[in-house]
């Protein structure tokens, strides 16, 4: 199944017998996802060290016919446009400071059927922060040393078979990200490759004991990061979704 084919089944599980309805005339929802990632494919810009920046807020111009018809099907609608993109995000290797916030608006130049997207480009200032996920918990790395290990005394703690006390720590000078084990019994792997101390890329998974932790390093607005760190400096842990 190609992905149209996957996106238009997806689409019509969540908004239900208004798809058929819907889409019956006027603009298709594949066409609004291909103007969608034209839009973000074009205002995909170069950052720090090479990576492909793309913009978080997006606007669908519509004629008043077609936005009537969509702005009938919700959120619905929109969380199925989101999800496309962050598919498109995840198979271009961007980057993105956040889930992509898709807003309908009419514009009465255009014609039924016809589509076109906008991207908000943001000025405000971005730093780039390592991540690790794990059991749904995101955690931004904000300290100069993060402990990983089962103790109470880690600043992560993870409960899993064969984590150490203090397992392992990341070491973070603001631009740059190491790990490094503590001497843990049964060690520490990156992308399944034992290590004792090792630069952290980007994207990679962290092998500590039985547990897997995703490591990504991630794009925030820099009003953002200074809401995550705390006065101690410790990582503060959000929701993964």
């Amino acid at each position: 199944m190609g992905f149209l084919d996957s996106f238009e089944r997806s689409l019509e599980r969540a908004v239900g017998g208004a798809f058929a309805k819907t889409f019956r005339s006027g603009v298709h929802p594949t066409e609004i996802v291909a103007a969608l990632k034209r839009e973000m494919d074009a205002q995909a810009t170069i950052a720090a060290a090479g990576r492909m920046l793309v913009p978080r807020d997006y606007f669908v111009a519509l004629a008043s016919v077609d936005h009537e018809r969509l702005d009938q099907l919700g959120e619905a609608f929109i969380d199925e446009l989101r999800t496309a993109l962050v598919d498109h995000v995840e198979h271009q290797g961007y980057y993105i400071t956040g889930s992509p916030r898709i807003s309908l608006r009419i514009d009465r130049s255009l014609s039924e059927g016809m589509v076109g997207a906008e991207a908000v480009v943001s000025k405000e200032p971005v730093v780039w922060i390592p991540t690790l996920e794990f059991n749904d918990r995101r955690f931004p790395v904000t300290a100069r040393r993060t402990t990983i290990g089962r103790g109470s005394s880690a600043d992560i703690v993870v409960d899993a078979k064969g984590v150490s006390r203090e397992h392992c720590q990341i070491i973070w000078d603001g631009k740059r990200a190491e790990v490094a084990d503590l001497g843990s019994t049964n060690g520490t792997e990156l992308d399944g490759v034992a290590i004792s101390r090792h630069p952290l890329p980007d994207r990679a998974v962290l092998g500590v004991g039985q547990a897997r932790i995703v490591v990504a390093v991630v794009p925030q607005l820099e009003k953002d990061y200074q809401a995550l760190t705390t006065s101690t400096g410790e990582p503060v842990p959000e929701d993964a979704s």
